[in-house]
């Protein structure tokens, strides 16, 4: 069995698109579950689960999560409304540390878990976008995943927000961050993320 990770646009309906696709083997599918496997690979690794290969380890996770997240248009959404309204450079800044945080806390929580399944239950594709529902089955508890992807111009399917356990990342980070942003500024936002960032090392 291999081990399962918890990995980080909202699914889009319109009222004359047609209706979702639902199949067994679709290309959003095949390009998460190769990412998946790859990072699974790297947790099994007898030689980079070493404490001493910590770094190597987690710089190889970081290689394939970047691959496979938009962690640029996940720092968006995570804005919200706010996004329009900071410069191109404090932009960068913002992407820069939320992509981070959000690396940190995936990276932890895969780290934590070994020999779980994961079962592939819905693949739902509307042109460009798409989301693959899965369960994440341990000895106790079934977990659900469902990641939401969208297709790049290239044909790649990344992902822009996962749901665990019926909670959306992006949105749960964009209702944090407006609050902070409607009593605060900017520049304590990213105080706050700095030291987030600097509790958890």
């Amino acid at each position: 069995m291999k081990n399962v990770i918890l990995i980080c646009l909202i699914w889009g309906i319109g009222l004359m698109a047609p209706a979702p696709v639902c199949a067994d083997d679709t290309a959003a599918r095949k390009q998460l579950e190769h990412s998946i496997n790859a990072i699974l690979d790297i947790l099994e690794d007898d030689h980079l689960r070493q404490e001493a290969n910590t770094v190597l380890r987690r710089e190889a996770l970081r290689e394939k999560i970047y691959e496979r997240f938009d962690l640029e248009r996940m720092s968006l959404f995570s804005l919200g409304r706010h996004w329009r309204g900071i410069t191109p450079k404090q932009r960068q800044t913002f992407v820069a540390l939320f992509s981070q945080l959000l690396e940190k806390s995936y990276v932890e929580k895969i780290e934590s878990y070994t020999d779980e399944q994961v079962m592939y239950v819905k693949e739902m594709v509307r042109d460009d976008k798409a989301q693959i529902d899965t369960i994440i089955v341990t000895d106790s508890i079934e977990i659900p995943i469902d990641y939401r992807m969208y297709q790049t111009d290239g044909g790649e399917w990344m992902v822009y927000d996962l749901i665990v356990e019926g909670v959306s990342l992006v949105a749960n980070y964009r209702s944090q961050f407006t609050q902070m942003l409607d009593s605060g500024t900017f520049e304590s936002l990213i105080l706050e993320l700095e030291k987030k960032i600097e509790s958890d090392s």
